[in-house]
Order: C-alpha cells, then sequence, then structure tokens
C-alpha cells in the first residue's frame, strides 16, 4: 500500500466534504456505502474502489480528478493583459503582431514558450492515484480535462473495479495495451485481449476485473463525464 497515495486521497476527501457541510453518515448515504468505510478512506486507512470514488464524486459534485494529486504550475506563468502566447499564435497572426511591432502599430509582446503549460507528459511524470484491490490510474493529461478523463489503467492479477458492478452518466472507451480485461456489461461478459477496444454507455451497469495471471494495462477514456 502506498501509503502517500491513500493519505492524500483521504485528506481531498475530508476537506471536499466538510466544505459541503456534509456528515460522513449524509455522504455515506449518497454515496452508497457503509459509514465506517468513509471514516477509514477519509483517515488514510483504506483505499476507495473505483466504483466508490465515482460514487463519493458524483455524491460531492465533483470530477473523479479532484482525487489526483495537486498540479504542479511552478513552471508556467499567467497569460496577463498585452502578451501573447507565440504558440498560441497562426503563422499569419504571427507575421501580423511581428508588422505591428516594427511599426510602432500594436503595443504588444511575444511570450516565450518556455512560459506555457506543459503540452507533454512524460511517463514518470504522469499524475496517478492507486485505488483499492490493485487497480492503478495514470493521467495522460498535464491538467484536467473538462467533462472528459484520460487515463491509462493498470490492473494487477486478480484486481476488480468493485464487488459490485457500477454506472455513472457519460461513455467510456477502452484500448487494452496489455494483458486481458474481462468487462461485465449489463447481462453481458466480453473479454479483451491486447489490442482490443470498445465502446460502452456509462449508465450501463458495468465492472472490470483482471482474471489472469499477468498485468493489465489499458488506455481508458471518459467522455461527458458530469462533475
Amino acid at each position: 500500500m502506498n501509503f502517500d497515495h491513500v493519505r492524500a486521497i483521504g485528506e481531498k476527501l475530508r476537506t471536499i466534504r466538510q466544505s459541503r457541510h456534509m456528515s460522513l453518515r449524509e455522504l455515506a448515504t449518497s454515496a452508497e456505502m457503509s459509514a465506517s468505510m468513509l471514516s477509514q478512506i477519509e483517515t488514510g486507512k483504506a483505499y476507495p474502489s473505483v466504483r466508490s470514488l465515482y460514487n463519493i464524486a458524483e455524491a460531492l459534485e465533483v470530477p473523479v480528478d479532484y482525487f489526483f494529486p495537486d498540479e504542479d504550475n511552478d513552471d508556467s506563468l499567467p497569460v496577463e493583459a498585452g502578451l501573447i502566447a507565440a504558440a498560441e499564435l497562426t503563422a499569419s497572426e504571427m507575421r501580423e503582431v511581428q508588422v505591428g511591432r516594427a511599426g510602432g502599430e500594436m503595443d504588444m509582446e511575444l511570450m516565450p514558450n518556455k512560459h506555457l503549460p506543459t503540452l507533454i507528459v512524460h511517463t514518470d511524470a504522469r499524475p496517478k492515484i492507486e485505488l483499492k484491490g490493485g487497480v492503478i490510474w495514470s493521467r495522460l493529461t498535464a491538467f484536467a480535462e473538462p467533462d472528459t478523463e484520460f487515463l491509462e489503467i493498470t490492473y494487477v492479477p486478480g484486481a476488480s473495479s468493485d464487488a459490485h458492478m457500477s454506472h455513472h452518466e457519460g461513455r467510456e472507451f477502452g484500448f487494452i495495451l496489455e494483458g486481458e480485461l474481462v468487462l461485465e456489461l449489463g447481462f453481458e461478459l466480453y473479454t479483451l485481449d491486447c489490442g482490443d477496444s470498445i465502446i460502452f454507455d456509462s449508465m450501463t451497469p458495468h465492472r472490470l476485473s483482471n482474471k489472469s495471471d499477468k498485468q493489465m494495462r489499458a488506455l481508458w477514456v471518459v467522455l461527458n463525464r458530469a462533475s
């Protein structure tokens, strides 16, 4: 168990719950879980499952992305009035700015690219959270994207998203990168191997499991996810 991960999730959970003026019992009821389990998550003694995390986020009206480590903005500066980020300009717009500066008609300066937030997320720098039962989510974007989650999900042998099937708003797309994933979707059972992909409505009760003896990794995208 990565105690830093579980403690960080608990601290974020407690902070947002208290800001919503909700008791443990009220949140537990809304998230369809026991108050004792919710308390263990808050105090860093237990991980939430995938299903629990979605239910908690929905009950608190926050995106699941809220539970990832805080974004580090130290390397980026805001684009202030009168400054234009060069990377945001088209070639023609760049020429117009340069001509304007030369002719004294425009009071604009070009920001160096180094001041822009990074667009690339290197493998060892991905924000990660560990969930119950050997599930790891790695966010593939440097910052949270509105209404969409881009993830690499990892399930160790025997891992499952939860003991029960879950459902939530949105649509999910998955592409298996390694290993084998079993998807229970409604009354159907699908086995996806490396290279297989699937898309489905998240409101359909579903559960993800790795029933093999090898690790499973997949690209997972949740679309139109309500916060």
